[in-house]
C-alpha cells in the first residue's frame, strides 16, 4: 500500500520536530476549517513560498508564554496615559514595578 499523495514527513521523528511538516499540518488543518477544496495545492504553495523566503535561515519560534507576555506588554503600553500605572497593575494583575519595567523597556528599544 504505497500512497504517493500521502505526506511522508512526520512532524515528529526520532524526538526531533520537522518545522516544515508542522507547517504543512497546520496549513492543511486551517484550509480544511475554511472549506478550501484543494487543501494539498494550497498547503504546498504556501510551504514553497515559506521556504523560498526563509530557506537556509534559522527561524526562532518563541514559546507561547513569550507571545502572551509580549501581547500583555503591548496592551499595557497602549493603555498607559502617564499617570495610571497603579490602575494598570490592578487591571492586568501585575505589580506597579512590572508596569514600570515594561514602559522603560519600550523607551530603551
Amino acid at each position: 500500500m504505497n500512497n504517493k499523495n500521502a505526506t511522508t514527513t512526520p512532524s515528529v521523528s526520532s524526538n526531533k520536530l520537522d518545522p516544515i511538516a508542522v507547517l504543512r499540518e497546520e496549513l492543511a488543518a486551517a484550509a480544511l476549517c475554511h472549506g478550501v477544496e484543494r487543501v494539498e495545492d494550497l498547503t504546498e504553495e504556501l510551504v514553497r513560498r515559506y521556504v523560498q523566503r526563509l530557506g537556509g535561515v534559522q527561524v526562532y519560534v518563541p514559546i507561547e508564554r513569550s507571545l502572551k507576555r509580549e501581547r500583555l506588554a503591548r496592551e499595557i503600553r497602549a493603555n498607559f496615559d502617564g499617570c495610571n500605572a497603579r490602575e494598570l497593575a490592578r487591571k492586568f494583575g501585575v505589580s506597579v514595578r512590572q508596569i514600570q519595567r515594561i514602559l522603560v523597556l519600550k523607551n530603551n528599544l
